[in-house]
């Protein structure tokens, strides 16, 4: 014992001549998800190594509990587990896991209306999809959440197996692919609906791009062993969507309003005083500070940076948020729908808790 802490006290005299081997210090969450991020991107373990004063074994450890921390995180919800448990012959699952059949190949749009923007004319080159080849895209689909969740139930997070873990992101690569294929396939159907409620005061494009959204929620929640078309559960699904953020554009533009005169023709001048402004907008950052608090780190940053919360930061797209965070668009997007999720789930329990409800 006391050798032990007389080494110790030479070491700290004399660092140069250190006798015993330093004790790494615990790494901080943020630099593990940049050490595993960088990764991804494809950068070694013996570059990060050096880059973060670290040994090669370490930064491997790092990289496997973060890539096994990841893959607890992946959206593997999949509609028809039961069936899919009592699937026992391999030739049933072969036929499930092959490519849509040809069939009809699609219906394709072949003319073009003249003067449409590059990504709407785009569409018009992805086929849609027969009702055969969407039952069958979504069966395959689920499928594949299926065994990946399956083989996720084994997964060890303390000490993850690198086959193992291959096995699930295969999967997962899979069944975003999959999962793509549909959400290409009926693009069209939102930018169809969009058209609709565009106005003088919404924006196609993030009319088209909120759509999307609503399409790849849809995609996720359709039962397909219901019997009907996606194109009729997809469409239900994106008009309630506009009927909600549409109405809610609307009320905060006419709250916030100030560059049309008639806005002021109803309202008497008063002479705010500013410090009551001000106190007000205080409150109101302190309240948003207040429900972000609720998420997680990745969850609160990416929130900030897409909608723009930091004074004097401009919202950033999807892409952008994804590039700064080093992880893919839909990667952000699925980390936003499920941030999105946690916000509104808690301002609905703190106003159904609210004594001053009528």
């Amino acid at each position: 014992m006391f050798t032990d802490y007389a080494l110790a006290r030479f070491d700290l005299e004399c660092p140069d001549r250190a006798i015993l081997p330093p004790v790494p210090l615990p790494l901080k969450t943020e630099t593990m998800q940049q050490i595993f991020q960088q990764h991804r991107r494809g950068d070694s373990a013996e570059s990060l190594a050096q880059r973060y004063c670290m040994t090669s074994t370490r930064i491997c450890s790092v990289i496997r509990g973060m890539r096994a921390a990841w893959i607890m995180e992946l959206p593997l919800n999949c509609m028809g587990s039961e069936q899919f448990a009592r699937l026992r012959s391999k030739k049933r699952e072969r036929e499930i896991l092959q490519p849509p059949p040809e069939g009809d190949l699609a219906i394709k749009t072949l003319h073009v209306p003249s003067g449409v923007p590059g990504y709407l004319a785009s569409l018009h080159d992805v086929p849609l999809l027969t009702q055969e080849q969407e039952t069958h895209l979504f069966r395959k689909l689920n499928y594949l959440k299926y065994k990946a969740s399956r083989l996720r139930d084994t997964l060890d997070v303390d000490r993850p197996e690198r086959c193992l873990m291959n096995q699930i992101e295969i999967l997962y690569d899979e069944l975003v692919a999959t999962k793509n294929q549909i959400i290409r396939s009926n693009l069209r159907l939102v930018v169809s609906i969009a058209k609709r409620y565009v106005g003088s005061a919404v924006d196609f494009f993030e009319l088209v791009s909120d759509g999307n959204i609503s399409l790849m929620r849809a995609v996720e929640k359709f039962d397909v062993s219901r019997g009907n078309r996606f194109s009729t559960y997809a469409s239900w699904a994106i008009m309630k969507n506009y009927a909600r953020t549409i109405s809610d554009l609307l009320r905060r533009q006419g709250r916030f309003r100030t560059n049309h005169s008639e806005t002021f023709d109803t309202v008497e001048d008063d002479c705010v005083d500013q410090s009551e402004l001000e106190s007000a907008q205080i409150q109101r950052g302190s309240h948003v500070e207040k429900i972000l608090k609720q998420l997680d780190e990745r969850e609160r940053q990416i929130v900030t940076l897409r909608f723009g919360l930091t004074r004097g930061q401009k919202p950033l797209t999807l892409k952008q948020v994804g590039v700064t965070m080093g992880v893919s668009k839909e990667r952000v997007r699925q980390i936003l729908c499920r941030a999105m999720g946690k916000l509104k789930r808690l301002l609905r329990n703190t106003k159904s808790s609210s004594p001053y409800e009528e």
